[in-house]
């Protein structure tokens, strides 16, 4: 979390090469333990700002991350799994 917290503070956009690289690597890992649609993996993208307890820890890394992290996991979405 906190690369992808430089990354925003760099000014990276949602769909950069740097960016989609760490979304990558958090879906691996959440794949190796179980298959997910896209629907569901778009499901936990909302919940970095939909669920307040998620919202509030990503908040507490950088101001904004919360948003950030869901726009870059829909690119990645977008991207790579339709």
């Amino acid at each position: 979390m906190i690369r992808i917290a430089e990354l925003m503070a760099a000014g990276a956009p949602a769909g950069a090469e740097p960016l989609q690289a760490e979304i990558h690597a958090q879906y691996e890992a959440l794949v190796a333990l179980r298959a997910v649609s896209v629907d569901e993996y778009l499901a936990l993208a909302r919940s970095c700002t939909d669920n307040e307890a998620w919202h509030a820890a990503y908040e507490l890394i950088a101001p904004g991350l919360a948003a950030y992290h869901r726009a870059a996991m829909e690119a990645y979405a977008a991207a790579r799994l339709r």
